[in-house]
């Protein structure tokens, strides 16, 4: 997908965990899915984002998930030959937790990001152009989730999918606003409640601008040397 944008206008997108509400109205209204719950009242949101270092940040979904492949918008009877196959590898209890966790959402600086069960690359083309690259991550030996997948990567990622279209949409509006007036953005949002452990790694409400902030922050750290 072409976009009408800076590169770091995708990432920004990407990594924002309070975007999905506002920039997919028209989606959560029409379908349910697996971030019902997270456009809910802000108090019941239960996933954390993080700014891991040198510019990798991750919005961490599995907090408000309740169901095994809850992230996948199905559920275990849908696949069985996939969650036989889960309990036999790691044994029931273990297998029902990895399935409802579900795979990450990270950008890897510069220009990756881990859609879930996709691959995403940003590829600059100018300094207000940009293309976004993806594809399906299927796995071996489990064709019945791997047709769930495929599905769910062309919903939200394909020619005519609900997700892109606006997030394409809002990045060019991100980058017409900058450069029409001032370039700058306010992004202190969650500042006052953030935590950092011992290795460095720090975590805020999914609603929180954290992850933007690691992501500048190494940029600047990176341009300046």
């Amino acid at each position: 997908h072409q976009y009408d944008a800076n590169w770091k206008m995708l990432p920004e997108n990407d990594t924002d965990g309070y975007h999905v509400g506002f920039t997919h109205q028209s989606f959560m209204r029409a379908i349910r899915s697996q971030y019902d719950s997270f456009v809910s009242d802000e108090k019941q949101i239960k996933g954390v984002i993080r700014d891991w270092g040198n510019g990798h940040t991750e919005i961490d979904f599995a907090g408000g998930y309740t169901q095994p492949l809850e992230w996948l918008g199905t559920g275990p009877d849908k696949v069985p030959d996939y969650v036989a196959a889960m309990e036999k590898s790691y044994g029931k209890e273990r297998a029902t937790e990895l399935m409802r966790l579900g795979p990450p959402h990270a950008c890897i600086w510069p220009n990756l990001f881990l859609a879930e069960m996709n691959i995403v690359i940003f590829q600059p083309l100018k300094v207000n152009q940009s293309v976004q690259w993806h594809t399906p991550m299927l796995l071996e030996g489990a064709p019945g989730l791997d047709f769930r997948l495929l599905r769910q990567s062309e919903g939200a990622l394909g020619p005519a999918s609900f997700l892109v279209a606006d997030d394409a949409s809002i990045a060019e509006r991100a980058q017409q606003a900058l450069e029409a007036g001032d370039p700058w953005c306010d992004l202190s949002r969650g500042l006052g409640r953030e935590e950092t452990d011992a290795r460095g790694v720090r975590t805020s409400h999914m609603t929180d601008e954290t992850s933007n902030r690691g992501f500048w922050q190494h940029y600047l750290h990176v341009m300046v040397g």
